[in-house]
């Protein structure tokens, strides 16, 4: 079985130069789960049976429904950091080189109209704090080291800007908190992160113009108005400050996220009776 099958175009053209080579183990595959009709149609150029072939859709979507035993408080959390229920928090989350600074001066920029605004970021690879952290401290940012935090650790309303988040497993429980949320890979890097888990939230979801890997997921989100893609720089700043200033288009665009990621899931249990079927 080959299940949950993606092939872009790009992957497919290099198969496709050594299809002689390929053509039978294609051709021996029971079933074939695709996640949408191109990859579907590639998959059988390549060799594999029609027949065989089932548009499954993604399983990223069903991977938003998991729940984690092991819950973190992220409110109270951000309270001991002086961060009340009033607060607007944008968590940035997955982001890679440059992102960081850009959201941090955008951040200050963005202070002066929003004072209860409160950032959270979440680098990619979280081994990158230290000299992110050295670019918030240059910018005059006051933050605090995610693995810094105690059950001692209290502040006041207003003594930090930011919590820079230097451990792993934990963005997803940041982004039940989020105001909005801003999908990093996307505005300096290309390819983007994946925006089903803050959209399975309900949150408000926006992202560069660099969503490569999520070539039919990004655009179906935006244009059901589930989310947000901007161009550039500048274009995130707008959009962030319009954002703040309008509550009702952030559920607006939660709610409609939420019904793209139900609409889109059931790829396991497609999958699980295609293999079914075959047996």
């Amino acid at each position: 079985f080959l299940v949950n099958a993606r092939l872009s175009e790009r992957s497919f053209c290099g198969y496709h130069r050594f299809g002689f080579l390929f053509r039978e183990l294609f051709a021996g595959f029971d079933g074939v789960g695709a996640q949408n009709e191109a990859d579907a149609e590639r998959l059988v150029k390549l060799g594999c049976r029609r027949e065989a072939v089932q548009v499954v859709g993604s399983l990223k979507f069903d991977a938003a429904k998991i729940d984690d035993p092991r819950p973190l408080d992220v409110a109270a959390l951000l309270g001991q950091l002086g961060v009340g229920p009033d607060a607007a928090v944008l968590v940035a989350g997955s982001t890679h080189d440059g992102e960081e600074r850009i959201l941090a001066s955008m951040y200050l920029r963005l202070k002066a109209r929003f004072p209860k605004l409160f950032l959270v970021l979440v680098p990619r690879h979280h081994e990158r704090g230290a000299s992110v952290g050295q670019e918030l401290q240059a910018l005059g940012l006051r933050f605090m080291f995610r693995k810094d935090l105690r059950p001692n650790t209290r502040h006041e309303p207003g003594q930090l800007d930011c919590l820079l988040v230097n451990t792993t497993g934990e963005l997803r429980h940041f982004y039940t908190r989020a105001d909005i949320v801003f999908v990093g890979k996307s505005l300096t890097a290309q390819g983007g992160q994946n925006p089903i888990e803050p959209a399975a939230l309900g949150k408000p979801v926006v992202f560069g113009p660099h969503m490569e890997n999520f070539p039919d997921i990004a655009p179906a989100f935006v244009k059901a108005g589930a989310a947000v893609q901007v161009p550039d720089e500048a274009g995130l700043e707008v959009t962030l400050a319009r954002l703040l200033e309008q509550p009702s288009e952030r559920q607006a665009l939660g709610q409609r996220a939420q019904a793209v990621v139900r609409e889109n899931q059931g790829s396991i249990g497609r999958t699980v009776a295609m293999i079914m079927q075959a047996l």
